[in-house]
């Protein structure tokens, strides 16, 4: 009985995921891709259109004579999603349809908000009554977090708040709503994957002002364990030398090392003494105004000083890719941040990739093709994930 259930259920999987990647398709269309019997597609159709999930639209040209096909579409307006994204900076709150599209952002300051779970309720709800809305229109909540995320518990700030917070647990006392959440690297891994389905087996890294993460997606899933360690390849040790990471405790992590934080703080002294004045002029002489972009600018101009930590960072980037592939295996390694989309960065690690491993290991190295709403709306992708194609019988009796 409970493998029939499964298989019902992977059935239906098929069908909504052939629906969302082919806008307009018909039954005879679906029954090509997913090998279904056209009696057992129609049954599936039925149940998912008695839940509003797909909904049929035009009638479709056809050269052939007999019955014309219905086109079918998912109902992206069934519900939306409420995303909340946590980073060291900032704290943005979204709401999205199923596509996801992108229907409502605000940010808050993150620093020293002592009530920022109150600021991010008055958000939600103030967006409900301006939209006169309820509770019920909405699917669920996804919550995005930077740094060590306990999944399980619900709590998130160990690494960039005052005092860590059971988000979660006080959400949910608020809004009657599924919570999902998850570290920020881990979300976008799924993110990269329902965007751009073609790559199904990749180790993605981020490497940007946020910090140094990855997640490793494989078979339609993204790996994790309770701890949720899997695939922090910012926190693997690369120097012992080097002082205890305050985050996971070790000696010399890569984070610890090459971190956007780590590296402006090796800058400020120097730009203090005077001995950068190519980064100077582009900062019109107040560090204040430091971005990666002039960073990179001033180190391209020829910059000894950031010639230096960029290879430094580069090398270590670099040995730490080959350790990790070493180990997962994936079959592709997607890059995304602020770092790898300076060409000049890019082609330094190509350099040392190549020299650290003599079989081509560059060849497996993508650039994301996530644009930056693709990422904001990462949050909202957990949850229709989740709920529409993970569990969609746990939240909408399907079966």
């Amino acid at each position: 009985m409970k493998q029939l259930e499964t298989l019902k259920i992977k059935n239906i999987m098929a069908v909504l995921e052939t629906i969302r990647l082919n806008e307009n398709c018909s039954k005879k269309y679906i029954s090509s891709i997913t090998g279904l019997s056209s009696a057992l597609l129609t049954n599936i159709c039925n149940q998912l259109k008695d839940k509003k999930i797909i909904f049929e639209g035009e009638t479709l040209n056809s050269a052939r004579a007999g019955r014309r096909e219905v086109a079918l579409n998912l109902n992206y307006s069934l519900k939306k999603i409420i995303g909340i994204n946590l980073s060291s900076e900032y704290c943005e709150v979204i709401v999205s349809d199923l596509k996801p599209s992108l229907l409502f952002s605000k940010k808050i300051n993150i620093s020293k908000n002592s009530i920022l779970l109150e600021n991010i309720v008055d958000i939600i709800f103030e967006y409900i009554k301006e939209n006169n809305l309820k509770i019920s229109d909405f699917a669920g909540i996804g919550i995005s977090s930077k740094g060590t995320t306990d999944i399980i518990n619900g709590i998130v700030g160990e690494d960039f708040l005052e005092e860590r917070l059971n988000i979660k647990e006080l959400l949910s006392k608020k809004i009657d709503l599924p919570i999902f959440i998850q570290n920020d690297v881990k979300v976008l891994s799924i993110a990269q994957n329902y965007f751009f389905p073609e790559y199904d087996d990749f180790f993605l890294i981020k490497y940007s002002i946020h910090g140094i993460g990855g997640g490793i997606f494989r078979d339609g899933t993204l790996y994790y364990n309770n701890e949720n360690t899997i695939g922090k390849i910012g926190h693997i040790i690369m120097d012992v030398k080097e002082n205890y990471c305050p985050v996971c405790k070790r000696k010399g992590c890569l984070e610890s090392i090459i971190s956007i934080n780590r590296i402006k703080k090796d800058l400020a002294k120097d730009f203090e003494e005077g001995n950068l004045p190519i980064l100077k002029r582009y900062l019109d002489n107040d560090f204040e105004n430091f971005t990666i972009e002039k960073m990179f600018l001033a180190y391209e101009e020829g910059s000894i000083v950031l010639n230096e930590i960029i290879r430094k960072s580069a090398s270590l980037m670099a040995q730490a890719i080959i350790t990790t592939h070493a180990i997962v295996g994936s079959n592709k390694i997607i890059l995304y941040g602020d770092f790898f989309s300076q060409k000049s960065y890019l082609f330094l690690l190509e350099q040392y990739i190549k020299e650290y491993q003599l079989t081509n290991l560059w060849d497996k190295i993508i650039l994301s093709s996530l644009s930056s709403e693709q990422e904001t709306l990462a949050s909202c992708v957990m949850v229709i994930k989740k709920m529409f194609y993970e569990d969609l019988n746990k939240y909408f009796h399907i079966i």
